[in-house]
């Protein structure tokens, strides 16, 4: 059963805010505000390679539980 896009949406929405609080803030800045690996490590106060293993965390989750739940509606 096919999700509607408006549903996917729904759901990389509500993933996200699942993520813990640093990756969903990484993911903010990054993927919809466009900061710079270096804007948000300065404004996290982390490293640049803390940042980019959150960041690659993050999406892995979430693109692991969408493909979880489009395949088998969990």
């Amino acid at each position: 059963s096919e999700m509607c896009i408006r549903d996917r949406l729904k759901l990389v929405h509500r993933l996200v805010s699942e993520l813990p609080e640093k990756q969903r803030l990484i993911m903010q800045l990054r993927d919809v505000e466009g900061k710079s690996y270096k804007e948000i490590a300065v404004a996290l106060h982390l490293t640049e390679e803390q940042v980019k293993v959150n960041l690659f965390r993050a999406r892995q989750k979430v693109k692991q539980k969408f493909i979880d739940i489009d395949s088998y509606g969990l």
